[in-house]
């Protein structure tokens, strides 16, 4: 919904989280626990295609979550693990400087002209936070072959600036944008694209979507990495909760288990990415029975409004 008007987007959140509470779609034990699908290489990049858990409707409900006051919960993810297997893929060297400076998406605002500021003050105004998340979708949207006309609406302005931050993102990354044609090159002469760390195949059509072979290499890096994380954190006995496209939810008993658990998801996307270093970041760290609160505006004012509704019509007493 990045870029919609902000009441299409109200609309959306209400129509969303208005299902996960009238037509229960997220199961419930009786335990109180969620266990949803998580259908495993369900997707043509070996991503998963999980369903049916609080990730897979809008983020103000993820709020229902509450771990236990003698655990710590913990929510760890990839730091813009996607960009970060870009710079690692093609080898381009502007790329990965930018993506170690710590906040990509601050350089592509810098490079739209949208703020003069260093990356931690653009961060910390209301209008920094809502124009990273802007930047985001517009970050990822041009490596997967975003448009000038898709990326103007993105930007709320004219084709031209779209075109010229285009040129400009060409001009900043040659070696991300020669690395992409040539792979799509070979793709399409070989009818197939592999991931490289451990082969997963995708066989292509006679007329496939570039979009798909331009996104491949990152989303089955990601798959790969998550995949390797899985295996590493069950051997150590840290079994995740929940695999979450570039995040792992936990349940842990002490801060050396946290720590571990970190250093487990390092390692993973180091050896996925041929030694660059992927950041990991404690997204939610949650001690004392404390309430999952996702950090969106969005979601928090989706969140108080429900609980707010339900205290109201004296559905609810305590929201906790």
């Amino acid at each position: 919904m990045s870029g919609a008007h902000p009441a299409i987007e109200g609309l959306h959140a209400l129509r969303d989280s208005l299902g996960v509470i009238t037509r229960n779609r997220i199961p419930i034990g009786r335990d109180g626990r969620n266990r949803p699908s998580l259908f495993p290489f369900g997707t043509a990049t070996g991503r998963n295609a999980q369903a049916k858990s609080l990730f897979n409707v809008h983020a103000g409900m993820r709020s229902f979550m509450k771990f236990l006051p003698h655990k710590i919960g913990l929510y760890l993810d990839w730091r813009t693990q996607e960009v970060g297997i870009a710079a690692a893929r093609s080898g381009d060297a502007q790329l990965a400087e930018d993506y170690r400076a710590g906040d990509i998406y601050h350089a592509l605002a810098v490079m739209c002209g949208l703020t003069n500021r260093d990356a931690k003050s653009w961060k910390a105004t209301p209008e920094g936070k809502s124009q990273r998340q802007r930047m985001k979708a517009l970050q990822l949207g041009i490596g997967y072959g975003m448009g000038v006309e898709s990326l103007s609406r993105g930007l709320g302005r004219h084709p031209m600036i779209g075109s010229e931050v285009i040129i400009r993102h060409q001009q900043r990354y040659p070696t991300f944008w020669s690395w992409r044609a040539e792979m799509v090159q070979r793709a399409m002469l070989g009818r197939s694209i592999v991931s490289e760390y451990d082969g997963w195949l995708l066989r292509i059509s006679h007329s496939p979507n570039k979009r798909t072979l331009y996104d491949f290499p990152m989303q089955s890096g990601g798959a790969e990495m998550l995949r390797l994380a899985a295996n590493r954190l069950c051997e150590s006995d840290l079994v995740p909760l929940m695999l979450v496209h570039d995040g792992i939810l936990f349940e842990l008993d002490n801060e050396e288990q946290v720590q571990h658990a970190i250093e487990i998801m390092r390692a993973a996307g180091r050896d996925v990415c041929g030694g660059f270093e992927i950041g990991v970041d404690a997204d939610q760290k949650l001690i004392g029975g404390t309430r999952y609160r996702d950090k969106r505006p969005d979601a928090l004012s989706m969140w108080n409004t429900v609980m707010g509704t339900l205290q109201a019509i004296g559905a609810l007493k305590d929201v906790g």
